[in-house]
């Protein structure tokens, strides 16, 4: 059967592979536990669907973290201009 993973599974592959594994194995393992799901046309979508929310979250993720090293240099930034004033 061929599975889509959805997690890394050791001994089969990483992530969002499509693999061809036992009917058994998928169905009794790793369907179940959610580490996969099938390879037909709605896995396939489901997947499309998982790496487009997955890059969504990347993209908010990197935006705060650039708004908070703004942030730090900014302070820092100020703190340069008053340790300057302090010493004149």
């Amino acid at each position: 059967m061929k599975v889509i993973l959805l997690k890394d599974v050791k001994g089969v592959g990483k992530r969002f592979e499509e693999k061809k594994v036992s009917d058994g194995y998928a169905s009794n393992f790793l369907i179940p536990r959610d580490l996969a799901i099938m390879a037909d046309t709605a896995g396939v979508t489901k997947v499309k669907q998982l790496k487009e929310q997955e890059g969504v979250k990347r993209v908010v993720e990197e935006q705060k973290i650039n708004e908070k090293e703004s942030k730090r240099l900014e302070k820092h930034l100020e703190l340069e201009k008053f340790r300057r004033e302090q010493h004149s």
